[in-house]
């Protein structure tokens, strides 16, 4: 993403070229910021953040020197100690809690992260990233952290915090594969689950240390039933509703119950209590539970609250012009390709594996907004491979298994919305390759391989690339691998009563590694990958270049339509990847798409004139006064309301990603643990359940002899220091 200045006349444009330090606060100080223009009041923000990032490096500077300092002497002390803080803390009427943290925070960056200083002093990196750099490497070894920030740094800048901290979590996890693992399963021994009360007297219960598999499938499930009681006529805030099922699910009120008795009851339980006169109760079509605003964290991540459930306003092409809330009007019935047919017999329409919302079972995304993603009937291919899927004989005969749709049953409740995002080769086992789940961030590949078991009849993506990890085509693989604990053979496995797979699975894969293959190296894998080896050759004959998106050759009657195809409606999701207002990183399944031109004025229902917008960011496109075009697909340019211009480039598929590094020490085994991880839980007393250990749980305390800082006490427990996460 860039911004250009509009050249009005005035001061501001002499910024722009401007180092921070002595002369770019000199020329902020000469401006009078009331008196400029809106692009111009832009830019001098912009000159004041350097101007701040390169005080705080100076501030955290001074902050080491003086936790370290001796009186009478420029001499410093060689380590910060216990007693440190309390000269920052003193001069600056902090407590010494405060104090022990920013004292830290200087410490790392001075000793270890003098890279990520140095980026702070020359007004590149702001404080929060600079954070983000010192707390997600500090379990890494020096050389791994060191090849993180060189590998990050440049890209840092443009990132929001939440973006910089996946890419972190994905270079470090590529780094040294096997490493990550262990740490990963020593964490998991440490399993527990803590209570504690709030002042107000309220409680709260968290599960901790979960593994990342259960964690995921845990808050689906909640997402779920909560969307249930929602579309049961339920209308209030999802948070609320997300904790009522938590509570029901855990203290016996569903003991016994299936999925379809236990919905009902608590749509007549919760529908039945009145809201108390604070309360913030969200109405159909009311703004009481809405969507986070998009900042550098809104990921659409299991604590986003969600987005209003408002299925009003006009059909003029304003915020409910594509795939608003509720809309049951999902991508046209006739697909480019019309290669999506109805389920036989005359069943109920089955919700999709993307989350669009229509049917019974999904309003799909974990905000309870519909989705929109590809139709609700599973697609025999994606246009360029319409086998019929009854006939499936001879392939179960080879013991893989061909998905012909997801079960149609109505009164089923599904799981919330799930994507998850890895490389071909790593599904292979060929690498071990950190994986993504958009809201969660990386998971490692061991995690990424179960859910892809847990999510066999899923709707299943291969996202094929350039070399530079580009978008080129995107393929709906009809057959699944053979799954590893069942014999080959015509089995097809049954649904369980009650549940259901409501996920999205993206395989990624450069198209030269997918033609280079040799299936028949991969037993499990092999029906599928000839299949599609024999899709990419038959869909992209040698004269026609690939990259182009489903409607290349869209008729002027399907451009004219109001809702574009599921093809279409998948290829702009996958491309954008998520909202692409600068700084939103809300996933593409959990937001609305949005004609560019707006339909009402004539703008055609193709690829080149959507994107995908969230919730709020498509309101302010529409009522907060941007003004946007897409000169390019992909390609977006926004005027603000300022009149700021930014452009947003259409992002990679395929992040690269760093060679795993060796051993420091090649012959001594591998890395140690960090000190935290590596303890043995055979020695810990949270082993013995006693009242002793609730105790400790309920109100936790740090060991009345410690020397170390309240932070340092608090990493070696594994307590996050900025941003702690939800319980889930």
């Amino acid at each position: 993403m860039s911004i250009d200045l509009d050249p009005t006349p005035g001061g501001v444009a002499g910024l722009v070229g401007l180092a921070p330090g002595s002369v770019l606060v000199a020329a902020l100080e000469g401006i009078d910021p009331t008196c400029l223009a809106g692009a111009e009041s832009v830019e001098y923000l912009r000159g004041c953040a350097r101007a701040r990032n390169r005080a705080a490096a100076r501030f955290l500077t001074a902050v080491h020197e003086a936790g370290r300092a001796e009186d009478g002497t420029t001499t410093r002390r060689a380590l910060v100690d216990e007693f440190s803080g309390d000269e920052v803390s003193t001069a600056l009427g902090w407590s010494r809690s405060m104090a022990g943290r920013c004292l830290e925070f200087a410490d790392d960056l001075h000793r270890r992260l003098v890279e990520v200083a140095a980026a702070m002093g020359s007004g590149e990196l702001d404080e929060p990233k600079a954070r983000v750099f010192s707390e997600w490497t500090r379990d890494l070894a020096d050389d791994h952290a060191h090849q993180v920030c060189r590998v990050l740094l440049p890209e840092a800048p443009g990132l929001p915090v939440g973006a910089l901290i996946a890419r972190l979590q994905e270079v470090a996890g590529a780094l040294d594969p096997e490493w990550a693992v262990r740490r990963e399963r020593a964490a998991e021994k440490r399993l527990r689950v803590v209570a504690s009360r709030n002042p107000s007297g309220t409680a709260n219960v968290s599960g901790c240390d979960l593994p990342m598999s259960s964690g995921v499938a845990i808050m689906a499930r909640v997402d779920a039933l909560a969307l249930a009681v929602r579309r049961g006529g339920v209308t209030r805030r999802m948070a609320w509703l997300r904790g009522r099922v938590f509570e029901r699910l855990l203290d016996g009120f569903a003991a016994g119950l299936t999925d379809e008795q236990l919905v009902p009851l608590l749509v007549a339980e919760l529908g039945a209590e009145a809201p108390d006169d604070d309360d913030d109760p969200a109405p159909a079509g009311g703004a009481g539970d809405t969507e986070d605003d998009g900042g550098p964290e809104d990921d659409g991540g299991p604590e986003d609250d969600g987005g209003p459930e408002d299925d009003g306003g006009p059909d003029d092409g304003g915020p409910e012009d594509d795939r608003g809330p509720d809309d049951d009007q999902g991508p046209d019935d006739d697909s480019w390709a019309d290669d999506e047919a109805p389920d036989p017999g005359g069943a109920p329409e089955d919700p999709s594996p993307s989350g669009s919302g229509r049917g019974d079972g999904g309003d799909g995304g974990p905000d309870g907004r519909d989705d929109s993603g590809p139709d609700e009937r599973e697609p025999a291919g994606d246009g360029s491979d319409s086998q019929d899927a009854g006939d499936d004989t001879d392939d179960d005969a080879e013991g893989d298994e061909l998905i012909t749709g997801l079960d149609p049953r109505a009164g089923v409740v599904r799981e919330g919305i799930v994507e998850v995002r890895l490389r071909l080769s790593t599904a292979l086992g060929l690498d071990d390759l950190p994986a993504h789940i958009p809201g969660w961030g990386t998971v490692l590949a061991g995690t990424a391989r179960e859910l892809l078991e847990r999510h066999r009849r899923s709707e299943w993506r291969l996202v094929l690339t350039d070399d530079d990890g580009r978008l080129l085509q995107v393929l709906l693989p009809r057959r699944r691998p053979r799954s590893a604990d069942r014999p080959a053979g015509p089995h097809r496995p049954g649904r369980r009563r009650g549940t259901g797979s409501n996920a999205i699975v993206e395989l990624q894969a450069p198209a030269t590694l997918l033609a280079a293959l040799t299936p028949d190296d991969h037993d499990t894998w092999a029906p599928m990958l000839h299949e599609l080896q024999h899709r990419l050759t038959a869909d992209h004959p040698p004269d026609q270049p690939p990259g182009r998106p489903p409607d290349h050759a869209a008729t002027p009657a399907q451009a004219r339509r109001r809702h574009p195809g599921a093809e279409v409606d998948r290829w702009v999701r996958i491309r954008d990847r998520h909202c692409v207002a600068p700084g939103c990183r809300r996933p593409a399944h959990a937001s609305d798409l949005d004609h560019t031109l707006d339909h009402a004025l004539g703008g055609p229902s193709v690829s080149w004139n959507c994107g995908v917008w969230c919730r709020h960011h498509h309101r302010t496109k529409h009522e907060g006064g941007w003004r946007v075009t897409q000169p390019s697909p992909g390609r977006f340019h926004i005027t603000t309301r300022a009149g700021a211009r930014h452009t947003v480039e259409p992002p990679r598929i395929i992040d690269p990603l760093p060679e795993p590094l060796p051993a420091p020490h090649p012959g001594e085994g591998p890395r140690p643990l960090p000190a935290h991880e590596a303890l043995d839980p055979a020695d810990d007393d949270q082993d013995n359940e006693d009242d002793d250990d609730q105790a400790d749980d309920l109100a936790p305390s740090l060991p009345p002899d410690t020397t170390d800082s309240a932070a340092d006490t608090a990493h070696r427990r594994g307590e996050a220091l900025i941003d702690p996460p939800p319980p889930f």
